[in-house]
């Protein structure tokens, strides 16, 4: 097995992070909602985050980081559904509630995909990550 490269580690964690929060949230706000499946999806959320995190550190494929990006893009989907008039799953909120983890929340969301799109980036076709060259071309 090859070693994961520092992007990756750092997409790893930023899943992570998101699913931590996640978690956080069921546990101090979602979970007594009285809306059906909604303190659930807030469970659903911490694990596939989790899951994402694993398959972007194993699975040596140019396509893993695909899995927390679309997790992370998933979650800001959802948030944003959430602020409308509509809401999701019936459920609306205002701003930046509960504060501060719908804000770090975002801004963890954002960076993670935004790590992920680097790495898929700098993958080349064989399914391996561009190996690092010197400045004179040279591996």
């Amino acid at each position: 097995m090859t070693r994961p490269s520092a992007l990756r580690v750092l997409i790893a964690i930023g899943s992570v992070a998101l699913g931590l929060i996640h978690l956080r949230l069921y546990f101090t706000t979602y979970r007594d909602v009285p809306i059906q499946n909604l303190g659930r999806s807030f469970l659903l959320n911490a694990a596939v985050a989790a899951v994402a995190a694993v398959v972007v550190l194993v699975v040596a494929t140019r396509w893993a980081p695909l899995a927390p990006l679309v997790v992370a893009n998933a979650t800001l989907i959802a948030f944003g559904l959430s602020r409308t008039d509509r809401g999701i799953m019936g459920f609306t909120e205002r701003g930046w509630t509960p504060t501060p983890d719908a804000a770090l929340a975002v801004g963890i969301e954002i960076v993670t995909a935004v790590l992920c799109v680097a790495a898929l980036a700098t993958a080349d076709f064989t399914g391996r990550e561009a190996p690092r060259t010197g400045t004179d071309g040279t591996p």
